[in-house]
């Protein structure tokens, strides 16, 4: 049973305004087309959830007008992060702490990967499926990009960890049980964090090489 996980709680402070609900193309905006894509790629089993924290509030009413129905199905649900300022593992950490019981495997993703589209979630969770490997880290060109794929019984590893680097600090404890995927998307490295890359890629326009 998978959950997938939209890491959104960051302040922005590089772009200098919240990026996360900027426009994007066809009067959407950053956090939504990364949402959109996740749903489209029909992996989630469990829930999608989205953990907030920076201006949450603008961020929640956001999220509830655009999906109010994956809401109220439950195929959706808000995590707020009040202490976000601690840095992404204390997102990562939220998001742990209020999994489903069934909850068997993690996809976890940042607000700001639009170009990540439902083809590569499918084929990636469906390579990590076949490995059977306890995490999976996809790779373009020995740049490591998102998403990245865990198994349920490295929670409680992880929770146990402090720091601001997210997932790398999970990595770092167990660097054995990771599996490096190598990918041809570029797409997969992409990161939205200064205004120059945001009216670089905006229109949704520019073409990845392999």
């Amino acid at each position: 049973m998978l959950t997938a996980v939209i890491l959104a709680a960051g302040e922005a402070s590089r772009m200098g305004e919240l990026k996360q609900l900027l426009e994007w193309e066809n009067k959407n905006t950053i956090l939504g087309k990364t949402v959109d894509n996740l749903l489209a790629a029909e992996i989630v089993d469990e829930e999608l959830q989205i953990v907030v924290g920076a201006q949450k509030l603008r961020v929640v009413n956001y999220l509830q007008k655009k999906y109010r129905s994956e809401l109220n199905s439950g195929i959706i649900r808000i995590i707020e992060n009040d202490n976000y300022q601690k840095g992404m593992m204390s997102s990562v950490k939220k998001s742990l702490n209020n999994l489903l019981e069934s909850n068997q495997h993690l996809l976890f993703t940042l607000a700001d990967k639009p170009f990540i589209g439902p083809d590569i979630y499918r084929e990636f969770y469906q390579k990590y499926l076949e490995l059977k490997v306890d995490i999976f880290v996809p790779e373009y060109r020995g740049q490591k990009g998102h998403p990245v794929i865990i198994k349920n019984s490295l929670k409680n590893i992880a929770l146990k960890l402090e720091g601001e680097g997210g997932l790398r600090n999970l990595f770092a404890v167990v660097p054995d049980r990771i599996h490096y995927y190598l990918s041809d998307y570029q797409e997969i490295t992409i990161d939205i964090d200064l205004k120059q890359d945001y009216w670089k890629y905006r229109n949704n326009d520019h073409k990845f090489t392999d």
